[in-house]
């Protein structure tokens, strides 16, 4: 199991298995953090794929009422649903007091207070 620090660095390939292929896309960033933690999420279908590569980004908030419940407060368990500069959609995952997401098409880690998500959810 890939332990969340891991994956700090790791470039961005939509589709990709950090264990397998040394890249992640969002989706499977929050789901490795998750699965560290202990907590079970739904798998990927091939609909968030093509939904995604359509720009659809509504699939966002479908599959994340599916994960858990909207909440108030970052903890372990968190993902954020945020808006990215590109007009896009995507997943952060609480760790650490703060969040990992991509920037420069690599996961980094940031303070809470340098990330504004749209929503949040938790198991």
């Amino acid at each position: 199991m890939i332990e969340p620090y891991q994956l700090i660095g790791m470039p961005y390939r939509l589709g990709a298995v950090p264990e397998k292929h040394g890249a992640a896309d969002c989706l499977t960033l929050a789901k490795a953090v998750l699965h560290w933690h202990g907590i079970s999420s739904p798998e990927p279908t091939r609909t968030w794929y093509r939904r995604l590569r359509l720009k659809d980004y509504s699939i966002f908030e479908e599959q994340l009422e599916l994960w858990g419940v909207k909440t108030d407060a970052a903890k372990v368990g968190t993902v954020g649903l945020i808006h990215c500069l590109d007009g896009s959609y995507g997943l952060a995952s609480f760790y650490e007091g703060g969040w990992l997401q991509f920037k420069d098409h690599r996961v980094t880690w940031i303070p809470c207070s340098a990330l504004t998500p749209v929503a949040l959810y938790c198991r």
